[in-house]
């Protein structure tokens, strides 16, 4: 079995891995990397490709997918909500960015017409390949990708074991692997415990509300924002909850197939509990009572939380709450560390609380080093998926601890497993 590595190596984002067995080619994920404009993985031939095998819809594993739909596509695999948000976050992208992009909406169509429905633990071929599709647990609908031929390989895309409101956490039970590809995200730091982390949020967002503040929380749409509102109305929040942009369609999809919500329960209870922002009267109202607004985008990098911050760190009773990493020299990594917003081409000091809380829907060190322990010591190891210090220390972990033959590939890289 060969793997070439078109992107994703020792970086983040525009994941993209090409496996090729007998006379069978498969293309796993074809994201783009989002910095000031998208820049995308090694180019493949659609032609030659047998299948595309999708493992979520956030556009570093999906961004790119429309762009092999110009002429001709194959069939791409993905679970059901997987297909329903990719196609939410890839049309915003077009309308967004599409100066920068070189295919259109006609493309984005093309592709949802060749998509092909998997589910979880159901093995399906395509020509010489047995496929199988395992929970990640990172978002709704995500998957890792196991794939079979003479050998067999574990594609990880981005994973947790560990549980959170919505979803339980990755299924591990992958069996015997000759290989793995890893991601690599957190391979130098563990998470805070969720239940102290969650606690610690909430306790703040309750001291600025009953202080008479605001609080924003930009957040992705697709998976982070629903987590958040499920995480307060979960420690009896009792304060209004104000869910904005995409967010709010994302939510419809999860109600709407419960079949990938664990605690759909919390989230139905979540969904009667919050105001649903619609347009500018909406966002108004939301401003003008102290309260939690949940809204895209997750760092400041635009969407309707850009509505909101100007007024939300020109007041010192109310804080903005930043819920995921922040990409250095993202709007959100500025106003966290230099206390400065900006926002279309204003810089703006913030006298408001600007925090940070680390959730995440990547495994810790911990989860990653526990994962691996599970595998044969035999088996080829390839960590990608993150900066190329958290490449190179995951690699030389596994080599060391566990003995395996280890490497973090680079870009355009081949190997045999």
């Amino acid at each position: 079995m060969e793997i070439r590595f078109l992107g994703g190596a020792r970086e983040v984002g525009r994941s993209a891995v090409e496996v090729s067995y007998k006379n069978t080619k498969l293309l796993l994920d074809y994201g783009v990397m989002l910095n000031d404009h998208p820049h995308f993985p090694q180019s493949v031939e659609p032609r030659k490709l047998n299948g595309i095998l999708l493992t979520h819809s956030h556009l570093d594993h999906s961004g790119m997918a429309p762009l092999l739909y110009i002429s001709h596509g194959p069939k791409l695999y993905a679970t059901s909500m997987t297909r329903h948000t990719t196609a939410m976050l890839v049309q915003d992208f077009i309308k967004l960015s599409g100066y920068y992009l070189p295919f259109e909406k006609a493309e984005m169509e093309a592709m949802l017409r060749g998509w092909r429905e998997v589910n979880y633990r159901e093995p399906f071929m395509i020509r010489d390949i047995e496929i199988e599709f395992i929970d990640a647990g990172h978002i709704p609908g995500s998957a890792q990708i196991l794939l079979k031929g003479d050998k067999t390989v574990i594609y990880t895309g981005d994973f947790t074991t560990v549980r959170s409101r919505m979803l339980e956490g990755a299924d591990t039970n992958i069996g015997d692997v000759d290989g793995v590809i890893i991601e690599s995200t957190y391979a130098l730091e563990d998470h805070k415990p969720r239940p102290e982390l969650e606690k610690q949020f909430v306790n703040s967002c309750r001291e600025v509300v009953e202080n008479g503040g605001r609080v924003l929380v930009p957040a992705f749409s697709v998976g982070r924002a629903q987590e958040i509102l499920c995480i307060l109305v979960s420690h009896g929040f009792k304060h209004p909850i104000w869910l904005d942009g995409m967010a709010r369609k994302a939510l419809e999809h999860y109600l709407a197939d419960r079949r990938f919500i664990d605690g759909y329960e919390v989230l139905e209870r979540a969904s009667r509990k919050v105001r649903l922002v619609n347009g500018r009267r909406g966002r108004n109202a939301a401003l003008s009572e102290p309260g939690v607004i949940i809204t895209p985008a997750g760092m400041l990098k635009g969407g309707p939380a850009l509505h909101y911050a100007p007024e939300i760190v020109s007041d010192e009773r109310s804080a903005v709450f930043l819920v995921s990493f922040q990409i250095p020299g993202t709007p959100g990594e500025t106003l966290l560390n230099q206390k400065i917003l900006v926002a279309d081409g204003v810089r703006r000091e913030a006298v408001c609380r600007v925090e940070q809380f680390r959730f995440s829907g990547h495994a810790g060190m911990s989860e990653l080093h526990n994962y691996l322990r599970q595998v044969e010591t035999a088996a080829k190891i390839f960590t990608i998926h993150g900066e190329e210090k958290s490449c190179e220390a995951l690699s030389r972990w596994a080599s060391s601890e566990l003995s395996m033959d280890a490497v973090a590939p680079k870009t355009g890289d081949q190997y045999t497993v």
